[in-house]
């Protein structure tokens, strides 16, 4: 009886343990014409780098490649840890520029759960 109370404290104690990812701020975004979401001093994401996109979710900048996305999530990048999501819900164009700014709806599935985020971002040339 004593290991059965033991696994289930375990089991409960593991499967709430997922921390939710975090995505850092890039240490080098390489800015060129392109889509970015933005960060707290640099941006979280270059949606536009040829091999895929650059994404900081473990402390060091990562590039992951593109997946087949969904009718919901257009975009998608991942590895063998993480699969990324991405879907613009917002876009507006910064007066005469090229630059546009949006909003991105991004799903991060990751340990088999999805977490959710809503960030600002832009695109431009």
């Amino acid at each position: 009886m004593k290991n059965i109370l033991f696994l289930i404290i375990f089991f409960l104690i593991t499967n709430f343990s997922a921390q939710k990812p975090v995505l850092h701020d890039l240490k080098d975004p390489k800015m060129h014409a392109g889509c970015y979401i933005h960060g707290k001093n640099n941006p979280v994401a270059n949606l536009s780098e040829d091999e895929g996109a650059l994404f900081n979710l473990n402390g060091k900048d990562e590039i992951f490649p593109s997946i087949k996305g969904t009718k919901e999530y257009p975009e998608a990048f991942g590895n063998k840890i993480y699969k990324i999501y991405i879907r613009e819900t917002k876009s507006v164009k910064d007066g005469e520029s090229c630059i546009e700014n949006k909003v991105y709806s991004i799903k991060i599935i990751y340990k088999k759960k999805a977490y959710f985020y809503s960030k600002k971002g832009m695109c431009g040339c």
